[in-house]
């Protein structure tokens, strides 16, 4: 049963990757160098064989295939989910977790793809919440207008995919707020912001999930009533020149 429940969710992944590549072929032409389109045609024969053989429960055959295409596109967001969901077929909890959390935090908010991994990595216990605070030292929150916000800008992006995911942490650093941490997650080139912050001292740090980079690490004081505008750039980064650009082939 279990082979069989594997084969059947493979191959709604396996139609899901035949819808994509279609509404992609009806668009209209792109300008791609003649490098770019031989990787993209690579990645399509080897996504095809990948199908097949998930449709025969050939999961590990398949793995190794959808892992060579992703050498040609590694920004795939369809190819991603299709490893997470193998992985998961294969009962690899750790690495589909991973994978499923990739495509959790690089894909467009309220897509399906990232509607499906959420719900997979809640159902695993694998998704952190928002907030998190140390029970042994409860904080009081009132409401508040204090807030943290500010624009991430970074040069070095490839225009034709969609902007790179960045993961931003605010932890108190005072006695009245240590042990207290605000998550958010934005896009390079985008705004951020931290709502109803406490105030109070903070160390605010941000790196990428794509390339697993620290981009920022500093110190930012929240003051009553007032939004704090703190704005990263690759000249306030603790990793000044990283490439978010598809390196040429």
């Amino acid at each position: 049963m279990r082979r069989a429940s594997g084969i059947a969710q493979t191959a709604l992944v396996v139609a899901f990757l035949a819808t994509a590549v279609s509404g992609c072929e009806q668009g209209g032409p792109a300008s791609t160098s003649p490098a770019s389109t031989a990787a993209t045609k690579a990645a399509g024969s080897l996504r095809a064989r990948a199908d097949e053989l998930s449709q025969r429960g050939q999961y590990e055959e398949a793995l190794a295939a959808y892992r060579e295409a992703l050498r040609q596109e590694p920004n795939d967001l369809a190819l991603r989910y299709a490893v997470a969901v193998t992985l998961a077929s294969l009962n690899r909890r750790a690495e589909a977790t991973e994978a499923y959390r990739w495509v959790f935090f690089n894909g467009l908010p309220g897509s399906e793809l990232v509607e499906k991994s959420e719900t997979w990595l809640r159902a695993a216990g694998a998704l952190a919440t928002t907030t998190e605070s140390v029970p042994d030292k409860p904080i009081e929150k009132t409401a508040t207008d204090s807030r943290v916000r500010g624009h991430i800008t970074w040069a070095n992006v490839d225009p034709g995919r969609p902007a790179p995911r960045v993961h931003l942490r605010l932890e108190g650093t005072d006695a009245s707020n240590k042990g207290t941490v605000y998550n958010t997650v934005a896009s390079l080139n985008a705004d951020y912001e931290f709502a109803s912050v406490p105030p109070g001292s903070y160390r605010l740090t941000a790196q990428s999930p794509l390339i697993a980079v620290r981009l920022w690490e500093l110190n930012v004081t929240v003051e009553e009533g007032t939004a704090t505008v703190v704005d990263l750039s690759e000249a306030s980064s603790v990793a000044p020149g990283t490439s978010f650009a598809v390196k040429p082939r």
